[in-house]
């Protein structure tokens, strides 16, 4: 499934890693941030990325990101990747739901934890 499927809110984040094979660091190599912008439309962060399965198996991820402006934390949000074929890398949109970004902010994204379980 090319592009990922938003989630909202990070406040969940624990309970739906909770089941993951694998999580944090080692997963974290698999993710990548490629843009981290403020929508014009509706002032909040938008962060893509990708996701590369580096694993044997069909996988799921779940990915954490944080956005950061001046140097402090303003929001967190989820994107789910489901279903990656071994060796094929994905792209995922997050658009987390957070405090109004003004015009000209510096805005810094990051990969706060990733979870990563085998597909049914």
């Amino acid at each position: 499934m090319a592009g990922g499927l938003v989630l909202g809110l990070a406040a969940g984040c624990a309970g739906l890693l909770a089941g993951c094979s694998s999580g944090g660091s080692g997963v974290a190599k698999d993710v990548r941030i490629t843009g981290c912008a403020r929508d014009p439309d509706n002032h909040r962060a938008v962060v893509r990325g990708t996701v590369h399965n580096s694993s044997s198996k069909r996988s799921n991820y779940v990915i954490q990101v944080d956005v950061q402006a001046n140097d402090s934390k303003i929001e967190s949000g989820l994107a789910s990747v489901l279903r990656v074929q071994p060796g094929r890398t994905e792209t995922f949109t997050a658009k987390p739901v957070g405090v109004d970004v003004p015009s000209g902010t510096a805005l810094k994204c990051t990969v706060a934890h990733v979870g990563r379980i085998a597909a049914e």
